[in-house]
């Protein structure tokens, strides 16, 4: 038996993790709420060299989130290379070249923003993988696994300047094979275990045992497909089983958007080793918002959703006795009047209206369900000082993965009146 002052120190120890109770969240015996930001490129912005490097900016970004009360970034820990030579639109370098083979510098670009977390009171949620190509993927592992090209669905070509590509619906068939392909799922199990079983090189401290973190995702949006729901189950609750038995402190959530209702809400989140849920909200993607209309009755009706969206969410963790998080949600700027043109919405000058409108509702109607089953939010995403490039084919790392147009739902370090709204939300749960 440990003596009591171990017992003691072992206790003090585990109060610094982020942990799930009922449908609250707590850290330091105390309830701890979600106040979060997404900023998905923090680990090539923190590698020490190369072009997508920028550590001096990462610090400058933590410190002003750190004033915005924000206490929680979401983070990805995955990028998958393509076997064919240079993917479009996805994150560069990608952490893993190929199955097993990882480039160290990529994983060094993490240790070193983790490690920067605690001086700005900050935790992490880890992305373990994404659906979307931006980073390779669930689609990538499918194309190593069948030796085949991905049917890329409608992406921004940054040269051209316009949307294009392929039919979304052969897409999601496609990488739907994720779920149930036996090599697919062996090389995404390894990487879990080659993250979670991972020093981190500037602190020392192993990853399983860092408070920093205070989630593993399993995957962003991975997507509830007919005909592929036993596969998904049973891919959601043996990933976690897998996360759980390396990171027994750290709390599981899925990624899952929660966009498809009841049954497939509670088939994603009822694993016993998935501990947090989550739920994404995106107006305009989801086909609620007009872009180009101006009125109150575009915005009004999207809030209008949103508002029906987020109770149900709540209804649904609290059947489940589990706290859930909007881990995302956003909103372009003002594409009508003197910025109607096509790429006019992307500028940073351009107003934001209408997303105010939005950030607000979200922020109030989270706070009215913080004791139904929420335990915050994170908005996306995060530019801080960078702009979208003078020159189309140009890294700048705005909050617009490479995917989308840079500036399409990215939050400016210049961007007064949002930042107030974000600021108040967090200054009233402190």
């Amino acid at each position: 038996m440990l003596p009591v002052w171990a017992q003691r120190q072992k206790v003090m120890q585990h109060a610094q993790f982020v942990t799930a109770h009922d449908v609250h969240l707590e850290r330091n015996h105390h309830v701890y709420v979600v106040r979060g930001a997404n900023y998905w490129q923090a680990m090539n912005l923190g590698m020490a060299t190369g072009p997508s490097s920028n550590r001096s900016r990462v610090l400058h970004d933590l410190q002003h989130l750190s004033s915005l009360g924000i206490n929680t970034l979401r983070v990805l820990a995955a990028s998958e290379a393509s076997q064919f030579g240079p993917a479009p639109d996805r994150i560069r370098p990608e952490l893993t070249q190929a199955p097993g083979v990882y480039n160290n510098d990529v994983l060094e670009g993490l240790d070193w923003v983790l490690a920067q977390l605690p001086r700005f009171n900050m935790t992490a949620c880890v992305s373990l993988g994404n659906f979307w190509t931006w980073s390779g993927g669930a689609p990538q592992y499918v194309s190593w696994a069948t030796r085949s090209r991905i049917p890329y669905p409608v992406q921004w070509n940054h040269k051209q300047q316009v949307f294009e590509g392929g039919d979304y619906d052969e897409f999601l068939a496609y990488t739907a094979r994720f779920y149930n392909n036996t090599s697919a799922q062996k090389w995404y199990r390894e990487h879990i275990r080659h993250i979670l079983t991972r020093t981190n090189s500037v602190t020392g401290m192993p990853y399983r045992r860092d408070p920093t973190i205070m989630a593993w995702e399993l995957m962003n949006e991975p997507q509830y497909i007919k005909g592929y729901e036993s596969e998904l189950a049973q891919w959601i609750d043996e990933s976690a089983k897998l996360v759980h038995a390396l990171a027994p402190m750290h709390l599981v959530t899925t990624g899952a958007e929660s966009k498809n209702g009841a049954h497939a809400f509670k088939l994603m989140h009822a694993s016993r080793f998935v501990t947090l849920a989550s739920c994404h909200f995106w107006p305009l993607n989801w086909g609620y918002y007009n872009a180009t209309d101006p009125s109150m009755q575009s915005i009004h009706a999207s809030i209008s959703k949103m508002h029906a969206f987020v109770r149900n969410n709540a209804k649904w963790a609290r059947s489940l006795n589990k706290p859930t998080v909007l881990f995302e949600f956003g909103l372009m700027r003002d594409n009508w009047g003197k910025w109607a043109g096509p790429l006019d919405a992307y500028d940073p000058h351009a107003p934001v209206t209408h997303r105010d409108q939005f950030y607000r509702a979200v922020y109030k109607e989270v706070t009215n369900n913080l004791d139904s089953g929420f335990a915050g939010a994170a908005f996306w995403a995060y530019a801080g000082e960078a702009r979208p490039p003078v020159h189309p084919m140009e890294i700048t790392w705005t909050g617009d993965p490479p995917h989308e147009p840079p500036g399409w739902n990215s939050i400016y370090d210049a961007d007064v009146s949002t930042l107030s709204i974000i600021q108040s939300f967090n200054s009233t749960l402190i």
